[in-house]
């Protein structure tokens, strides 16, 4: 029930966004960076909302924020379907920001690791399985509200889905009363001396800030691709009918990695993992940069693409125990996510100047290949220093 909920959350909430820009621009004037900056706006507040979440699942309240996070979003999207106002449209993205900052997967992996304490990882692996299919329902789904009731009416039946997810979540959602189920570690985080809170522990592991590199590198790429890919393809001439193809293709390669994984979970170690992902994101970005438009290579492109970004959701849920330690899962990830979160929200915008200032898509995506081979230097620094910790 949690993974249905990621799959309608992130595919209504998160990624139907881009979808909204051209029938609003049309008719209420506004321009395309003018809508991206909300955009960026909610994005950066979901960033820094990620610590006192995570603290307040640790405290047992995950039923009451991802509850109350389903509700606000419904509430927003019922408001955003009868917006007329520019500033009115940034305090509203703010505040969904916010709701994802508490209905996404961060708070999903901090509530499964209380659940399931030591079976956090095979939980982990079952939610994002279903979870990877969201932007293949998300983005045909709205897609076709729009076009058959227009853009106000789609989001009036998109808030009484995401409404029905809140009801879920009240259900499923384990309250305060419930306890945690401890992860057993091979060793504490903390041996002897004055005990600190778990996040304070957590910044003294070197480990921890070769996560943050690594995972805000990500971050920031995985936004700009994931906002400006259709523009991208579009800016080269490749068909509608393809590009709707490539989109739809990216999501069920996410799953078919996460099966992959399922499969072979026990041969293969979370470094090897992030080794493979932090190969290909660079590979798929440099790929595209060298100007494809036929289908085969684009095809080829949303294969490695879409594997490795199925898989980075996983490593992420993975590596903060095994590299930093399982005490207070919930506010370390949240540390780790504020940073990621801050560059998702960069993503759009930097994506959005950089194709400004140099005429095109293909200076940005090398400058996004860049961006995710810095990112896999600091998955391989955290790797071997917390195997020297």
């Amino acid at each position: 029930m949690l993974s249905l909920g990621q799959l309608i959350t992130w595919g209504l909430v998160y990624y139907t966004f881009p979808l909204f820009v051209v029938p609003m621009t049309e008719e209420l004037g506004w321009s395309r960076s003018a809508m991206f900056g909300a955009l960026s706006a909610g994005l950066l507040t979901a960033g820094l909302c990620s610590i006192p979440v995570g603290a307040w699942i640790d405290r047992g309240h995950g039923r009451l924020l991802m509850t109350g996070g389903s509700v606000l979003a419904a509430v927003l999207f019922l408001l955003w379907s009868r917006i007329d106002s520019l500033p009115m449209f940034y305090v509203l993205w703010v505040g969904l920001g916010a709701c994802q900052a508490v209905t996404l997967y961060e708070p999903a992996f901090a509530v499964i690791t209380r659940v399931y304490g030591p079976r956090y990882r095979q939980a982990i692996l079952l939610m994002t399985f279903l979870g990877g299919l969201a932007s293949t329902f998300g983005i045909p789904f709205a897609q076709f509200l729009i076009g058959e009731i227009g853009w106000r009416l789609a989001l009036d039946v998109m808030a009484l889905i995401v409404l029905g997810v809140a009801a879920m979540h009240w259900l499923i959602v384990p309250g305060p009363q419930e306890e945690a189920v401890p992860i057993a570690a091979p060793k504490p985080l903390e041996e002897g001396g004055a005990k600190r809170s778990p996040l304070a522990t957590a910044i003294r592991v070197p480990a921890f800030w070769g996560l943050v590199v690594a995972f805000a590198g990500y971050g920031l790429a995985f936004s700009a691709m994931s906002f400006h890919l259709i523009p991208l393809l579009d800016d080269r001439g490749v068909p509608i009918g393809v590009v709707m193809a490539i989109i739809a293709l990216i999501g069920p390669m996410q799953v078919f990695g996460r099966v992959l994984l399922m499969v072979g979970q026990r041969h293969i170690t979370t470094i090897q993992l992030g080794a493979l992902i932090y190969f290909a994101f660079p590979i798929s970005m440099g790929f595209l940069a060298t100007g494809i438009t036929d289908v085969y290579p684009l095809i080829l492109f949303a294969v490695v693409y879409g594997i490795a970004n199925g898989l980075v959701t996983i490593l992420r849920g993975m590596a903060v125990p095994e590299f930093i330690g399982p005490e207070g899962y919930g506010v370390v990830s949240g540390a780790l996510t504020m940073p990621t979160n801050v560059m998702r929200a960069a993503g759009p915008v930097l994506a959005s100047l950089a194709w400004g200032a140099f005429g095109g898509y293909t200076p940005v995506l090398w400058g996004l290949a860049g961006i995710m081979l810095i990112a896999a230097c600091g998955f391989a620094a955290a790797a071997f220093l917390s195997k020297r910790a």
